[in-house]
């Protein structure tokens, strides 16, 4: 009898559990705090990154244990119990969107608060916004009212990257303030371009009407085809 259920149960449950044992992993280093820090920061702001992302694992990694286990169960049963396989199958459906509804603007935030605490190069400095999508898409809005800084330029390019179209509005104004930095009209460009909708496209190509042939905005020009070429989203 013992071996007949081991036979029975012991392939599934090790799948269970691999498979549990690589999610738990993939989280832990995705979220490391590691990943954002690659000099020495203050105390303070050191704890609020590592909260973040102590944060951002519990949420993701629990989600995605409960989807997966879901989907595994589903596919367990599917043969025999067909019924229970769509119960099963619509209920990870309710809970993912559900979830989603609840623990966006968490996310989000502490994704934020990894972008203005992290310490990276560059060329990695948005990677928090990639990760969080659209959820980060309000703190970053509200940043561009902030004083200028090179994290207020970043999170006008951030907005871009993420599409945020309800930003549109304020990035063309900002593109279009002769008493902002030709750094931070820039990425107001840059993100206009990447949001890319018929709205953004008419007030980029009115702008390069009215700007492209002043001298007085050759500076402007050429850093907006600075940050073009450096794209790497």
């Amino acid at each position: 009898m013992l071996i007949y259920h081991l036979k029975k149960y012991g392939p599934p449950t090790f799948v269970y559990f691999v498979v549990n044992v690589m999610v738990f992993i993939f989280w832990w280093v995705v979220t490391d705090p590691g990943n954002y820090v690659w000099e020495p920061l203050p105390p303070d702001k050191e704890l609020l990154l590592i909260s973040a992302c102590n944060k951002l694992f519990l949420i993701k990694y629990y989600v995605s244990f409960v989807l997966i286990n879901c989907l595994l169960t589903a596919i367990m049963f599917f043969n025999v119990k067909r019924i229970i396989t769509l119960g099963i199958i619509l209920f990870d459906m309710a809970f993912y969107f559900t979830t989603k509804f609840i623990f966006n603007p968490y996310l989000g935030r502490n994704y934020y608060v990894i972008f203005e605490n992290q310490k990276v190069s560059k060329n990695f400095f948005l990677e928090p916004v990639s990760d969080a999508g659209k959820s980060i898409g309000p703190f970053l809005f509200e940043k561009l009212n902030d004083k200028p800084s090179y994290l207020r330029e970043q999170a006008a390019k951030g907005l871009g990257i993420i599409s945020y179209e309800s930003a549109t509005s304020k990035l063309e104004k900002l593109l279009s303030d002769s008493t902002e930095t030709i750094f931070m009209r820039a990425e107001c460009y840059y993100a206009l371009k990447k949001i890319n909708t018929p709205e953004t496209k008419k007030i980029l190509e009115d702008f390069s009407v009215s700007h492209g042939q002043q001298d007085k905005d050759s500076l402007l020009i050429g850093r907006i085809n600075y940050v073009e070429l450096q794209d790497i989203y």
